[in-house]
């Protein structure tokens, strides 16, 4: 270990990572959309966020608790694909999905494991696809997306992801996989 090493603060989250299947889907579907003035997230970067990113000096001990998480494998349904997540003041484009009882239980053990206080807004399962400023919105081409879609994905594992903030936007780099 180098020096400094450890207390180097990194912005890491938890998440869900999404199948090369799904990201082919993705792909298409956006091909429709591709004259949108927005930022398109790259398929290896595409999730769903269980926990919110947080800076934390010692990722090492996060992934150590994170491995004793046991939970079952879940299934979601994305059922549609709009703006939001306000549609009057929109700032991404997503597609949205329910939330099994598997995952609500698995981000609660998520959250109790770290030490960490649930946020309180209501839990919305959902893929960010592209991210844009709300005062862009305006003047798009398209400014109403509510394409229904039917979009299956099981996961078997969740991720500790590292959120590496660039002008380009984020990248993320998955630090540790756990089998659920």
């Amino acid at each position: 270990m180098e020096i400094g090493e450890s207390t180097k603060r990194r912005r890491i989250f938890v998440a869900l990572p999404i199948s090369k299947g799904l990201e082919e889907e993705v792909s298409r579907w956006r091909e429709k959309y591709a004259n949108l003035p927005v930022r398109w997230l790259e398929n290896g970067n595409l999730h769903i966020t269980l926990v919110p990113p947080w800076y934390e000096a010692d990722a090492p001990s996060v992934i150590s608790k994170l491995a004793g998480i046991k939970g079952a494998s879940l299934g979601v349904l994305f059922r549609g694909v709009s703006y939001g997540p306000d549609p009057r003041r929109p700032r991404l484009i997503w597609a949205e999905g329910g939330a099994p009882r598997e995952m609500l239980d698995l981000r609660i053990k998520i959250y109790e494991t770290l030490g960490k206080v649930p946020e309180k807004r209501p839990f919305l399962t959902h893929l960010t696809l592209a991210r844009f400023k709300e005062e862009d919105f305006f003047s798009f081409p398209v400014r109403h997306i509510e394409d229904i879609v039917s979009w299956k994905e099981r996961f078997s594992s969740f991720v500790l992801m590292e959120s590496h903030l660039k002008r380009s936007g984020a990248e993320y780099e998955v630090l540790a996989e756990f089998p659920l």
